[in-house]
């Protein structure tokens, strides 16, 4: 099997996970506070991966000596990350989520041009005005087939985009640290932070009484973020960062095809997402100009 073929399995791994993830956690968010639930993804992610370097590299440790201060701020930002992902999720709904979020990549370029003076390309423009096209299109549709409050909606839209800015800080933040140190062990310190802010916020005695598939949950939920992160790192390594940007913009088509099967089994955890077809062609064109914007970025 070639390299290339190697990072597309990779990517298409990472994207399939993030393409579900919102969806699982509007499963668990009956069960868990949304608090809680970020809580365990990072102390879950920290312990396995500290258990791991522990025994395979122990030099990775030297990064808790003096933590970097933007290892810390990026920690924090991931967090913020987490927790407007998981509040957009609990007040709206998986696909709404998944294709907002998308934000979060024009942010990274956006401040590429204002802050390191990077020049757009006539495609990168272009990919922007598409994007805003979509996403005005998309939250229109939206407005008009509620099946919540439209305060409810916008309240919930508020915190996805807090959620964009937030990885977009910890995206540019990380890019800073991974020049001095290996990314894994950026992500050691950045788990742990994040793990310590939510750990007065998490309900513990919510994890009483856990059932098989309270646990499957939630083990799904810590794997998701070591996996999906660990086979972006590998395809980064093994196909160019442009292919792999192409790759993951299309991981809310996979939302938006798993919720709609799931949609018409009537579940009660899952209300329907009532997306018409401006709304789904607002998605398209969404999508369509990030992946304009960053595949040259």
């Amino acid at each position: 099997m070639s390299n290339h073929t190697k990072g597309i399995i990779m990517i298409s791994i990472t994207a399939l996970l993030w393409g579900i993830l919102a969806i699982v956690l509007k499963y668990a968010l009956q069960r868990f506070s949304g608090n809680t639930i970020i809580w365990f993804r990072f102390t879950f992610s920290f312990v396995l991966l500290a258990g791991y370097y522990l025994i395979h590299r122990p030099q990775y440790f030297e990064i808790f000596k003096t933590p970097p201060v933007l290892g810390i701020i990026a920690g924090l930002a991931v967090g913020g990350n987490y927790f407007g992902f998981t509040t957009g999720v609990a007040l709206t709904s998986p696909s709404n989520t998944q294709i907002l979020i998308q934000i979060a990549p024009l942010l990274v370029v956006v401040v590429g041009v204002f802050y390191f003076k990077e020049s757009l390309t006539i495609l990168q423009k272009s990919g922007f005005a598409i994007a805003a096209a979509g996403f005005v299109l998309f939250y229109r549709d939206q407005l008009h087939n509620l099946v919540i409050s439209s305060q409810q909606y916008t309240l919930g839209n508020l915190w996805i985009i807090f959620g964009a800015v937030a990885w977009a800080i910890f995206a540019i933040f990380q890019k800073h640290l991974v020049r001095f140190w290996a990314p894994q062990q950026t992500n050691l310190l950045i788990y742990l932070v994040a793990a310590m802010i939510f750990s007065p916020l998490a309900v513990f005695h919510e994890f009483q009484g856990l059932t098989l598939s309270d646990c499957l949950t939630l083990i799904f939920l810590g794997a998701n973020t070591l996996i999906a992160y660990g086979t972006l790192g590998e395809a980064l390594k093994l196909i160019p960062a442009n292919q792999v940007s192409a790759i993951i913009v299309v991981n809310p088509l996979i939302t938006l095809f798993v919720a709609g099967i799931l949609s018409s089994q009537n579940l009660p955890w899952l209300s329907s997402e009532n997306i018409t077809l401006p709304g789904y062609a607002g998605a398209l064109l969404l999508l369509a100009g990030v992946g304009l914007v960053v595949k040259k970025a």
